[in-house]
């Protein structure tokens, strides 16, 4: 496989490369415009509040160590920033990172993001899920992930519990150009396999 990300020699004797891309790149603002994202509004609001309020309640009162203690609410702006935007434009950069690779076995995500190389393959006979979110870019979904945040987070945060302790991604190819293409040729390939594994268990 020749991909920008330098994957080499990983593909099984005989298979056969249909198509590889990149995502679009650029930020998507949009997607601040979402449940996190708004509640990463509030987060940070009340972070500055609290900040704001120890540094004012402390004023010219005791001396060292005190005067750190509006500091401690720099984390929790940080992450409110984070929810609010800064999110949006780490997705960017992780799709600047990004290649897609589709053979006729198997869809490959292969990564170099924050130092580290990372390569995911989802072979296309046990695709249960093939979605088509269509426009230019658009989205090809064949399976979801699901995510635990961890477990101080949820205890911190128990009146959204239900939001904060799970979450689900969805998997697939991201924000690419000739997404109609690529889900027919996932949509065919994954029938023919299927077809074949029923054919070779008939003769057998």
């Amino acid at each position: 496989m020749t991909t920008g990300s330098g994957w080499d020699g990983i593909l099984e004797q005989g298979e056969t490369i249909l198509w590889q891309g990149q995502p679009e790149r650029g930020i998507v603002w949009r997607d601040a415009l979402s449940p996190v994202g708004l509640f990463g509004v509030v987060f940070t609001g009340f972070s500055l509040f609290w900040i704001i309020g120890a540094a004012t309640m402390i004023g010219n009162g005791p001396g060292f160590p005190f005067t750190l203690f509006p500091l401690f609410g720099l984390p929790f702006l940080l992450v409110g920033l984070f929810m609010m935007g800064g999110h949006v434009i780490v997705d960017a950069y992780v799709r600047s990172t990004t290649w897609y690779t589709l053979t006729d076995r198997t869809a490959f995500v292969a990564r170099e993001a924050f130092g580290k190389r990372t390569l995911e393959s989802y072979p296309i006979a046990g695709m249960d899920r093939l979605e088509l979110a269509d426009g230019v870019p658009g989205d090809v979904i064949f399976g979801m992930a699901h995510g635990a945040y961890p477990r101080r987070v949820a205890q911190q945060r128990r009146s959204r519990n239900r939001l904060v302790t799970g979450s689900t991604v969805q998997i697939g190819f991201r924000r690419i150009a000739e997404a109609r293409k690529v889900w027919r040729l996932l949509r065919d390939r994954r029938a023919a396999l299927r077809q074949a594994d029923r054919d070779g268990d008939m003769t057998e």
